[in-house]
């Protein structure tokens, strides 16, 4: 029976004392390369009373636009494959989704770049159609560019959260639906969506705390302005300021856990996994 405990010891030992001790080491006070045993809110009043605060709530914003946008794109195809693809095929076809996690995030990023920039791919079609008669500079190296980077890298999250709630929702619904003549805004309004709520909460969750945090989206896509709380932390780290990283990482955690808390209030995420009686 001692296997079974093996991965809790590893979660506790791996994941959660390093989030306490990252919490601890957030009032420690910093030295010239590295920092001393201390209580102190210096690293806090350093984030909370600086322009961070404001960078912080504008990666909020673009993280949530980022997380709509996924919603409006990846939902319908969740939706799409439980209801219309038969189910020997549906788990193949979300592994579709799944493939281009098998390469590396920095080589999906990058390659966003000859799509976007002044004279790529996007800029030139929409020249050739007529549609504006100068490329849009601001798909790249801007807030715009990295809410595509987030849209494109964690799109797939969506598609799979709200594939697994709409796998607990039997399929006899949706027939019962057409049988009643209830017309599709109404159906996905009052039935899909309240069944579907935790999946879709949970996916998320998932992409707006990875908009906060990978520090590579706005490294490779955004400009100046275009700052998250990892590139916050990463440049804390540059400059050897280990506690206000370390602060700027428990903000962080506490964001997600108050997340996670709201969602579990209103939605039950447990029920992602439950099948409807």
């Amino acid at each position: 029976k001692w296997v079974f405990y093996i991965p809790f010891i590893f979660m506790g030992v791996f994941f959660a004392l390093p989030m306490a001790l990252t919490v601890v080491f957030s009032f420690f006070e910093r030295t010239m390369f590295w920092m001393e045993p201390g209580f102190t809110l210096f690293s806090y009043e350093n984030f909370f009373f600086s322009a961070r605060l404001q960078n912080f709530l504008e990666s909020m914003k673009y993280s949530a636009i980022a997380v709509a946008i996924c919603f409006v794109f990846g939902f319908p195809i969740a939706v799409f494959i439980r209801k219309s693809i038969p189910q020997v095929a549906q788990h193949r076809v979300i592994l579709l989704f799944i493939l281009p996690f098998m390469v590396s995030e920095i080589i999906r990023v990058f390659a966003l770049r000859p799509v976007l920039q002044r004279n790529g791919l996007v800029n030139t079609f929409l020249m050739d159609m007529g549609v504006t008669d100068e490329p849009i500079t601001a798909l790249l190296y801007s807030h715009t560019g990295v809410v595509i980077g987030e849209v494109l890298s964690f799109l797939p999250f969506i598609v799979f959260s709200g594939f697994l709630a709409m796998e607990a929702v039997p399929k006899f619904i949706f027939e019962v639906c057409d049988d009643l003549g209830v017309g599709r805004w109404r159906r996905f309004k009052d039935v899909i969506l309240p069944l579907a709520a935790p999946g879709i909460f949970a996916g998320s969750v998932f992409i707006f705390v990875n908009g906060l945090g990978v520090a590579l989206l706005p490294n490779i896509l955004g400009g100046p302005g275009a700052v998250n709380a990892g590139l916050i932390a990463t440049q804390a780290i540059t400059a050897l300021d280990f506690p206000l990283a370390m602060a700027v990482s428990a903000i962080m955690m506490a964001t997600l856990m108050f997340l996670l808390w709201i969602g579990h209030k209103l939605f039950d995420l447990t029920k992602i996994l439950t099948p409807l009686n």
